[in-house]
């Protein structure tokens, strides 16, 4: 056996370039919940795009260097060189996806550096393991290429941990949500939910002491928070916005916060990717309305409207609500005034401005209904109804360029709503652009949804700014399938990042212009 090839100092090698690589993968666990599989799904991605030739060349060769390291482990002058080219491109690659990270940055939390230590544990491990057997450089060039697969491994082993803390901390919350005992709603939905809890939150508060979950705190982690952190003595309604990744999840939740109204926005293909089929979504979203004394639902929806024959015919009271169908018991509808009008069993209550997602606000107006806020205080709510940041806000720049900003919606009804938005906007013979990386997690669907999305974004905007790469191909031929888009000449910009975006942006739209920002995927995606 080679003493060369059996150096120990090939493992230390090995061992500190996975201590670097890994910390680009630790973001992209971080970034996914810390969910396992994802990380390794994230690296096909990056390595197997169709649209980045440069990666799949890397990708290749490092396969190519491994299997010749481990097919001659003890020929020094193939085994080095090899693990050398191995490291080297590990570092460097995948092209685009940084360390540092600009919208998805790595956070050092406890969670992270714990399972960072995983990480260092599995790798010095096998480290020591090749040395002793004389594969160390052969074997350190394996771990080099597999580190995404290290980090999945030092997620599994550290989940057990994870769960146990989490588990007290749930425990803790548990215990004083019963100990305040607020009156307790729940939201669901593969979009809307931020929203119409927003909107619940404001119209709630003018007649209880409210509490809404913050931001999109709607995990099991992050509703603990919530109530430890924020839920004091005297609030009397608790609002638990609930999302979810997998079946169990939501039912989870609810087996904790036993919420006694609860509310579904919508089913879409949002995170259909986790899910399989829109029909799993449904299971897992209708898992909310388990203990539930009343249930709101969005009939405009077919599925949702045959859940709520069911619940009906369960005994539970439910809620039919509406962006379209004045027949429903609550629906919002916008007049010739450009104003969103919500009618109760057909009757007027009030309006707001535009600007919201009608069938979200006829869930919360119903919502507050059966809490017991009057129809009369919901239509003085309705007059100061402020829409939540980064979802179809409407504002000037400095240089007095309309900007929509809609970068918190990745589905395709919110992005339909904000190209109308657009089409309203900006003057005559004025510019009118969207600057989008499309949307993600919709499986099989992702494609034909962004196609669709191009071809609308080209019956409204003059110009069309694409971040990115991972949906560019499905935009631009439906931007190009649109033969009133090439008659209009509406123009293609690619730009790799949102910043360069923006820099076209700011360069190219003067006063009159309008901009659309639909969606902001986080770096990772590329």
């Amino acid at each position: 056996m080679s003493n060369v090839t059996s150096s120990a100092a090939y493992s230390l090698l090995g061992f500190l370039v996975v201590a670097v690589v890994s910390i680009k993968w630790l973001r992209v666990a971080q970034r996914e919940h810390y969910i396992g599989g994802y990380v390794f799904r994230f690296a096909q991605r990056w390595y197997l795009s169709r649209d980045s030739n440069a990666n799949i060349t890397i990708a290749v060769l490092m396969v190519i260097a491994v299997v010749a390291a481990i097919s001659r482990p003890n020929v020094a002058l193939i085994v080095v060189p090899s693990l050398a080219i191995t490291a080297l491109l590990a570092l460097i690659s995948p092209i685009g996806l940084g360390y540092k990270g600009r919208s998805a940055k790595l956070k050092w939390t406890r969670r992270a550096k714990v399972l960072y230590g995983a990480v260092l544990a599995i790798t010095a491990l096998v480290s020591a393991a090749a040395v002793l057997i004389g594969l160390a450089a052969a074997m350190a060039a394996v771990y080099i290429l597999i580190t995404p697969v290290i980090v999945e491994a030092a997620l599994w082993v550290t989940e057990p941990l994870e769960r146990r803390l989490l588990d007290s901390f749930v425990a803790e919350a548990e215990k004083k949500l019963n100990a305040v005992n607020p009156r307790r709603v729940a939201i669901t939905g593969s979009f809307g939910k931020t929203s119409t809890k927003f909107y619940l939150a404001q119209i709630s508060a003018y007649s209880f002491s409210t509490l809404a979950s913050p931001a999109s705190f709607n995990n099991r982690g992050g509703l603990a928070r919530a109530i430890n952190e924020n839920l004091v003595a005297g609030t009397e309604v608790f609002i638990a916005e609930m999302g979810a990744y997998r079946k169990g999840e939501i039912a989870s939740l609810v087996g904790w916060i036993h919420p006694e109204i609860v509310a579904i926005t919508a089913i879409g293909p949002v995170h259909l990717e986790r899910f399989g089929s829109e029909d799993e979504i449904l299971a897992a979203k209708s898992e909310i309305t388990r203990g539930a004394r009343c249930v709101v639902v969005n009939a405009d929806d077919y599925r949702l409207q045959t859940l709520a024959n069911q619940l009906e015919h369960d005994g539970t009271k439910v809620w039919l609500v509406s962006g379209s169908d004045i027949s429903r018991d609550v629906c919002v509808l916008v007049d010739d005034d450009k104003r969103a009008v919500a009618y109760v069993k057909q009757r007027r209550i009030g309006s707001t401005a535009t600007g919201v997602a009608t069938s979200n606000l006829a869930v919360a107006v119903a919502l507050a209904l059966e809490l017991g806020v009057s129809a009369e205080v919901i239509g003085k709510a309705l007059e100061s109804l402020t829409t939540p940041a980064n979802r179809i806000n409407i504002g000037s720049s400095e240089s007095g360029v309309t900007v929509i900003d809609d970068t918190y919606n990745s589905n395709p009804a919110g992005a339909r709503l904000a190209l109308e938005r657009l089409r309203e906007l900006g003057e005559p013979g004025s510019k009118k652009v969207v600057v989008t990386p499309g949307m993600v997690e919709m499986g099989s669907r992702q494609y034909e949804e962004n196609r669709e999305f191009g071809t609308a974004i080209a019956s409204v905007a003059t110009d069309v700014v694409i971040v990115g790469r991972t949906n560019r191909k499905a935009i631009e031929r439906g931007i190009l399938a649109d033969r009133s888009s090439i008659r209009s000449g509406t123009r293609i910009i690619e730009c790799p990042t949102r910043e360069e975006a923006v820099r076209w942006v700011k360069a190219n739209l003067r006063v009159g212009d309008a901009v659309l920002y639909e969606n902001d995927l986080p770096d990772h995606y590329g």
